[in-house]
């Protein structure tokens, strides 16, 4: 009888494992972790005043007057009127002091005067101390403008590539604690040495403008912020296939599982 037991339980953990075996080759968990992926916001909340951290719950805020639209990248987006009153606020954690970091963004922007796609340096303008960890702006001539702050001193990257102009742009930021790379649609557009660990700071996450109305004017789908420096191919594959796939939740006492979120690429 012993020997019997012995077998059937043998037989039933070798199932067990197996199943666990492929749901793990299938998952996309690992890679979530491996490119450290801290927060996603998919902009598919359709609705309400919040915008939805589908990785770590830090959801933003939503400011003024956006609107909620389906024509984004992936499903849905978030309309910008180009007011400095209207934006998406996060607040801030210390996840958004990584060093080194990557921060992503599809945007479609018309062309305008000034726009600002990610500000992080306080809730005034002038800001009170010059500590940019993550900023990101659309010059007059409608090309972006990467700056950043060590030690109060100025680092900056003016890229090549015109991306007010109505069409789809991904936008990326790559700090490796050494080098800061700009990237439009998954190319490089700029590199600059970092000139030392970026200053840190407080301050919450503006996404689509900053104070001083400088604001955006256009849609927004699919921002990310990783507590890693990705690859090019890393960073290529993200922005082919979407953040859905790296985003992972752990509920309590259960398995990890994956958002199923089902989007149209545009």
């Amino acid at each position: 009888m012993r020997k019997v037991i012995s077998v059937c339980q043998i037989q039933a953990f070798t199932i067990i494992l197996s199943l666990f075996t492929l749901v793990m080759a299938f998952c996309p968990t690992a890679h979530a972790v491996k490119l450290g992926l801290a927060s996603a916001w998919l902009f598919d909340d359709n609705g309400g005043k919040t915008v939805k951290d589908v990785v770590s719950g830090h959801d933003g805020e939503i400011k003024g007057a956006l609107e909620w639209v389906n024509k984004g990248k992936f499903g849905g987006a978030l309309e910008f009127p180009g007011e400095g009153n209207s934006y998406v606020r996060v607040d801030h954690d210390d996840v958004f002091n990584s060093d080194p970091y990557t921060f992503v963004a599809w945007v479609k922007l018309e062309a305008a005067s000034w726009q600002y796609v990610v500000w992080r340096n306080g809730d005034v303008w002038p800001e009170p101390e010059n500590v940019r960890h993550l900023d990101i702006w659309i010059h007059d001539a409608d090309y972006p403008v990467f700056m950043w702050h060590v030690g109060g001193n100025v680092g900056r990257i003016d890229g090549k590539t015109i991306v007010a102009d109505g069409e789809w742009h991904h936008i990326a930021k790559i700090y490796d604690g050494k080098n800061v790379q700009m990237f439009i649609d998954g190319k490089l557009d700029g590199e600059e040495p970092s000139g030392g660990t970026l200053d840190t700071s407080e301050s919450p996450i503006w996404i689509g403008a900053r104070p001083g109305n400088v604001a955006a004017t256009g849609l927004f789908d699919e921002v990310g912020f990783f507590t890693e420096a990705l690859s090019e191919d890393e960073l290529n594959d993200v922005m082919d296939n979407g953040l859905a796939g790296y985003a992972a939740v752990e509920a309590a006492g259960k398995a990890t599982t994956t958002w199923a979120v089902l989007k149209t690429k545009k």
